[in-house]
């Protein structure tokens, strides 16, 4: 649970600040006549840190197994 747990915070820390500062440093202060390239070199941090934020939010979502066997290993409903 614990390994877990600092994937979220990482995540969630980690992806609100590539947001924050890449937002704020990069987008904002773009110009109108910067090329499609350094443009989209522009955002691809910004949608880092939004897939990371969303990767956090997905880990708190995903349900914790019972067992630690089944952290690794996804037993077939069949077997039970």
């Amino acid at each position: 649970y614990t390994i877990r747990l600092y994937w979220i915070a990482a995540c969630l820390v980690g992806g609100f600040t590539i947001l924050c500062v890449s937002g704020w440093l990069l987008v904002i202060h773009g110009s109108a006549y910067d090329s499609t390239l350094v443009t989209a070199l522009r955002w691809l941090p910004v949608l880092t840190g939004a897939f990371l934020v969303f990767f956090g939010f997905y880990l708190i979502r995903k349900p914790i197994p019972e067992s630690p066997e089944e952290f690794f290993y996804d037993p077939d409903p069949g077997d039970q």
